[in-house]
Formats: structure tokens, sequence, C-alpha cells
């Protein structure tokens, strides 16, 4: 074996993103939000960037802001013994209304609320607050007590009273040792509890597979009495403090609108929700000013640089999702007219090809943005179901117009002999739409339609 060093040359051909290229492509697959975070960033670490300020514009689909304390009419509640508590229970229960529509940050700040207005004595009502930490996120307290007493030091009689408050706290249900106590918890009061202890502890599976008939001969009740009991059944809530535990999902912010006008598609990009990016003048003049330290100039060009491409790759995302979405409800215009039963298979490589563009452009443009139009807010993404090659696409149906079509005949049907997946398909079949079997169960579990054993309506009797 022999080692020697050769020299030798070749030539290939690779492509290299530059960081602008790279940052432009970021910038474009970015949603508002995202992009005002973005922005928000570099504003904060970029002193030659500047925005314009502008007046706040709430979407549309933001609720309008809660009025504060002294426009809702809110009173401090008068503690008990002093001589106001003359409205009792009242008084406590407007008092919790008002606390519920509040900034309450926790199940247990909330608990905590309703222990001050109680005026319980110190030692309980932290015992109540100890019990109300140890709840999870469903408001369940799963640690058994004695486990608790033990590891605070707390006596086991004080906690057990400390229970007792907490399950007559609000929410109703809170402090149960499982989802079903929960709910009895709840139906405490309600004539019928016996029974209704029977349905959750004994028939519980049974009612989950709509079997009535069966559940109500066991019960010896009529089918009649059975659904009244069922319906109340299903106001109660397995998980009373999951509220708490989540925060409300940020309002939708369509990226676009789209509408017809005189029979032609227009669209517009909702450009008020970007702030309107500059340069500094200021710091500009002293990146190219001479008298200025070298290390000093070196710096602000390279921010100066840096908030212009910024700049750039916004406007550049702005008029390349303008162009998509465009494109977009051009071959959509059926739907804007008709409704979704009218939307059309589509590729993204149609749109790409249309508009000179790569398909992973057309990718990036769309991802996570919503567009709205008088049909209602949609995931531009939606418009191009069903055009994956599958067979609803090759018969120019769009996946979301087949589910639409779906949603239809399953809302008609006679609920006493509701439709099967079977039966769906051979309906789909005579309005000109073949579809498997398994392609119908898979969008009706999309739709969050039950299956049609469980959609039935039983007659009323013994």
């Amino acid at each position: 074996m022999s080692l020697q060093v050769r020299m030798s040359q070749r030539q290939e051909q690779r492509m290299a993103l530059l960081p602008q290229m790279l940052q432009s492509i970021e910038i474009l697959q970015l949603a508002t939000a995202e992009l005002l975070t973005r922005i928000d960033e570099e504003l904060q670490q970029n002193e030659t960037l500047e925005v314009a300020p502008v007046a706040e514009v709430l979407p549309a689909a933001t609720p309008p802001p809660r009025p504060d304390w002294e426009e809702s009419g809110w009173q401090e509640p008068v503690a008990r013994g002093s001589g106001g508590d003359d409205d009792g229970e009242d008084g406590k229960r407007a008092f919790l209304e008002n606390q519920s529509g509040a900034e309450v940050e926790s199940l247990v700040d909330y608990v905590s609320l309703q222990v001050a207005w109680e005026g319980l004595p110190k030692e309980l009502a932290a015992a109540v607050i100890l019990l109300a930490e140890n709840l999870d996120e469903r408001g369940l307290l799963l640690v058994p007590v004695a486990e608790i007493a033990a590891a605070s030091g707390i006596g086991l009689e004080l906690l057990a009273e400390a229970l007792g408050v907490l399950q007559s706290l609000q929410p109703a249900g809170i402090g149960a040792s499982s989802p079903i106590e929960s709910m009895l918890l709840q139906a405490a009061g309600d004539p019928d509890l016996p029974t209704i202890e029977r349905l959750l502890r004994e028939h519980l599976d049974a009612l989950a597979r709509n079997k009535l008939p069966e559940v109500a001969r066991a019960l010896a009740i009529s089918l009649d009495d059975l659904q009244a009991l069922v319906r109340r059944i299903g106001e109660l809530d397995p998980r009373p403090g999951a509220a708490f535990g989540t925060q409300a999902a940020a309002p939708v912010r369509p990226e676009a609108f789209a509408w017809l006008a005189d029979g032609e598609v227009k669209v517009a990009l909702d450009d008020r929700s970007l702030p309107e990016l500059a340069v500094s003048p200021e710091y500009a003049s002293l990146a190219e000013d001479r008298s200025v330290d070298r290390s000093v100039r070196a710096y602000l060009r390279a921010k100066v640089r840096s908030a212009k491409d910024l700049i750039g790759a916004i406007s550049h995302r702005q008029d390349t999702l303008l162009a998509v979405v465009a494109a977009v409800m051009h071959e959509q215009k059926p739907f804007l007219i008709e409704g979704r039963a009218a939307i059309r298979p589509l590729r993204m490589a149609e749109i790409a090809e249309r508009l000179g563009l790569h398909t992973s452009t057309v990718s990036r443009a769309i991802a996570g943005k919503y567009v709205q139009t008088e049909r209602g807010v949609f995931l531009l993404r939606d418009f191009f179901d069903g055009g994956r090659g599958d067979a609803v696409a090759e018969q120019g149906h769009g996946k979301m117009a087949v589910a639409q079509r779906l949603g239809e005949l399953i809302e008609q049907e006679d609920k006493r002999h509701p439709l099967s997946d079977d039966d769906l398909v051979a309906a789909l079949r005579q309005r000109g739409i073949e579809v498997a079997r398994r392609t119908v169960t898979k969008y009706r579990k999309e739709l969050g339609i039950a299956s049609s054993y469980r959609r039935r309506r039983h007659e009323g009797g013994a």
C-alpha cells in the first residue's frame, strides 16, 4: 500500500443562499402575529430601525374591551356581620359573577376570592386554599386528604371540614375525587339524583353507545324520562376547573380579504396590521459620516443593512402573498358565488406556474394564513384540499366541497334511521361523487359527526 498526495481540479455547481434570501424565505412563511413578534424583536435590538406611529385598530374578530369596575357598577362587598349583608346569597352571586368576568389568573385565585367572601376562620381558610392548590387541571382532588394532612401537618379533621367547604364553592363540582363524583356534586338537590347516580356509575358505557332502550329497561323507566335525564346529565361538567387551566384562543386574524364586485374577484391585504418601518435618517447619516469613528460606522452600517433587509423582506412577503391570494381566489371564484360546495381541486403547482414561482414559494406564502370572505374566514390551505391526485379530486370535487355535501346529507337525514357510512357513499354517488367508504368515515370524523348508531334518536315509550 502506498500513500500519495495528488492535486486535482474539478468543476461543480452549488447554490448558496445569501442571508437576505434566507430572511426573505423566513419572513414569507410567517403569519401576521408571528411577523409582528419578529418586527418587535428587531425594533428592540436594532436602533436604526424605526416605526411610524399609527392608531391601533382592533381586528374585526376581537371582542370589545371589557369595561372597568367603575363602569360596570361593581360595588365593594360588605363583610359579614357589618350590617350590610341584606342581599345574602344574591349579593354573593353577583360578586362571584363579577369576579368570574375579571382577570382571575387561576382556580386557586378564584377559590381565594370566595374564601375571603365567606369570612372563614383563618385556619379553615388556609386549609381550603391548601386543598385548592392540590387540585389538578380539571379541578379534581386526586391526592387523598390523609396524604395532604401527613405532608402539611394540618389535622385530618380540619382538612375534612375544608374539603366540604371547597366542594361548596364555584365552579360547582371542584374538589371531587373523580369526574363522576364531580358531576354528582353538581347534581346535588336534583329530585332524580339516585337515578342519575345509577346512570353515571352503572350505565355510562351504554349511554355512550346510545343504547337507551336497554338502559331504560334496566332502570324500569320510560324512554322519554331517560332521555330527559340524559339531557340533564349533559349539562354537568366532569372538568369543572378546566376553564382556568387554559387560555382563550387568540382571535383569528385574516391576512387578506376576498370578495366579488360586479362579478369580478377583488382581493386586498390587511396592511393596517403591520407597522410602517423605515431606517432612521439620523443613524443612516452617521453610518456614512467619515468624521465618526470607523468602528462605530461599521457597526451602524451593519445595523442599517439589517433594517433594510427586513423592510425588503416584508415588502416581498406582501407582494407575493397578494399575488398568491389573487390567483387562488380567481381559481376558486365559484366558491365566492356558491359557497363551499363549489370549491374545486387545486394544486399548488397550478398557482406556482401561473405566477412564475416555485411550488415551495406558494406553500410558504399560504402557510398558516387566513383569508376573509363573505362565506366566512378560511385557511388559504383549505382551497388546495383535494388537489393531491386522489380519487375525489380526479372527479373535480374538492375535499371541502365533499365534506359540505356530506354534512348536508347528515343534517337532512331521518334521525330515527340515520344514514350509515355505506348509505352516505350511495347518496353521494347519486349526486355524481364517487368516494370510498373509508373516505366518508374520515371526512365524517373530521367534521366531528358521530357514527350512525350514536346519532340515532329513539322513539319514546316504556
